[in-house]
């Protein structure tokens, strides 16, 4: 069984690949990183904050618009 740390590691890789692949460009990985602060959150592994206060917000205008709240 993975540990805790762990449970969001795919994420976190997934976000370092794509800054190694677009030269440390953050902008293009903001996806990634939403992705991978999320699983954080869920697993109580950091404070629950509000995405748009992280700086998403844009990213979540689009989620919301692609697909309706669950």
């Amino acid at each position: 069984p993975l540990s805790l740390a762990g449970e969001c590691s795919a994420f976190k890789e997934r976000f370092m690949q794509c800054l190694r692949d677009s030269g440390y460009e953050s902008g293009a990985c903001r996806q990634r990183a939403m992705a991978y602060l999320e699983c954080r959150m869920e697993r109580q592994l950091m404070a629950n904050e509000p995405l748009e206060k992280l700086g998403f917000k844009d990213l979540i205008d689009e989620k919301s618009e692609a697909k309706p709240e669950k």
